[in-house]
């Protein structure tokens, strides 16, 4: 009696119908995936301003106790500045200039690591005009694709687009927030205080 020995292999049609199903598989985990990766790199973006806002309040502590004007929260300042608030924090010791610049850096935005910390762009963050007295839920710092509180996020808008953005405030309290949460005006102030101070040109 003899035994046919047949390879049993995929058919065309097989192969097309496994290769359609990966595909859609794939498609359904990428909005997942990249949301994840923008949530990890805004983390990374909040953690960093958290070191700029540190950086700062010890500043401002120092020129309370001292009286240097030249050691201040922004907005305090003779003339509110980039420049000023940047060599304030570079000079006074309380960041080296190449931990400042990687600080500024995130997804899609990179400041070379010599780059005089007086120029402020590229940032990956802005930092607004607070004073000492300013509400402790104005904001102190933001992403850069953040306008103001109840405007939309741009899409194009480096460094997170309109998929998240990240907000600290005079308090030292901030989050990472959704993109479609930027219209939400309840999420940053109170009834009184309702609009931002000036970015640092």
């Amino acid at each position: 009696m003899k035994f046919i020995n047949r390879l049993r292999a995929f058919t065309l049609i097989e192969l097309l119908v496994v290769i359609s199903i990966i595909a859609i598989l794939a498609s359904l985990a990428l909005p997942a995936i990249t949301g994840a990766l923008t949530r990890g790199q805004a983390s990374q973006t909040m953690s960093n301003a958290r070191q700029l806002y540190v950086a700062t309040f010890n500043m401002a502590a120092d020129g309370q106790t001292t009286g240097d004007t030249n050691l201040s929260w922004p907005g305090d300042s003779a003339s509110p500045s980039w420049s000023t608030w940047a060599t304030g924090l570079t000079t006074g010791g309380y960041l080296s200039t190449n931990d400042f610049n990687k600080m500024l850096n995130a997804q899609g935005v990179s400041r070379p690591a010599n780059t005089a910390p007086t120029a402020a762009t590229p940032s990956a963050l802005s930092v607004y005009q607070v004073k000492d007295s300013s509400p402790m839920q104005s904001i102190f710092i933001s992403s850069a694709n953040f306008v103001t509180p109840g405007t939309a996020l741009v899409a194009t808008a480096l460094p997170f687009g309109n998929k998240a953005f990240v907000v600290l405030r005079r308090g030292g309290d901030g989050l990472v927030y959704q993109g479609a949460q930027a219209t939400n005006t309840t999420l940053f102030f109170d009834t009184v205080y309702t609009t931002l101070d000036t970015k640092l040109q």
